[in-house]
């Protein structure tokens, strides 16, 4: 693939992103919102592989940093938890590619990794940034629920829809 194809997808990609989260589309869930901003990030993995997932997250996080409600905060949590999804894929689909086995293997581990690293990156990193909340304080207040469920959620919902959209269309053919 030429790599002015796969920075000018990045960056449409990154854009869309940024769109999303500044006009909010999205579901309120306690303390998150179920919302489609990585969805991008993923069709870019999907369509660029790890180069292009990481060039989109990166891009579409310094945007958000910047013109999002949520700042600097908001971006990096959403950068940590989508991020983790863009290697898990970039790094399946260039061992084993997207079959069926590759498909199950990266959709189970981003469906283990984003909740379980995100309570943890919440617990000790969101809470305490975005609220000034102590992590202790956190920890007896906030119950894991409320983090594992939402991200569990976001996992499923931005695996699944990116890759509908690249392979349920043909898209990635159609670009390379």
């Amino acid at each position: 693939m030429h790599k002015y194809r796969l920075i000018a997808g990045s960056a449409m990609l990154a854009a869309a992103s940024v769109l999303l989260q500044i006009f909010k589309i999205a579901i309120p869930w306690g303390v998150m919102d179920i919302d489609l901003v990585g969805v991008s990030w993923l069709i870019a993995t999907f369509l660029f592989g790890l180069t292009g997932g990481l060039l989109t997250s990166l891009v579409a996080a310094i945007g958000i940093a910047i013109f999002a409600p949520s700042g600097f905060v908001g971006a990096l949590m959403k950068f940590l938890a989508t991020g983790i999804m863009v290697l898990i894929v970039g790094v399946v689909g260039k061992t084993v590619g997207f079959n069926r086995k590759g498909t199950v293997v990266a959709f189970a581990a981003c469906l283990v990794a984003r909740p379980v690293l995100m309570t943890l990156f919440n617990y000790y990193l969101g809470i305490p940034l975005f609220f000034g909340m102590p992590t202790e304080l956190a920890i007896a207040e906030f119950p894991p629920e409320l983090f594992l469920i939402p991200n569990a959620i976001l996992a499923a919902i931005d695996f699944w829809v990116a890759y509908a959209l690249v392979f349920g269309t043909n898209l990635k053919a159609r670009i390379e």
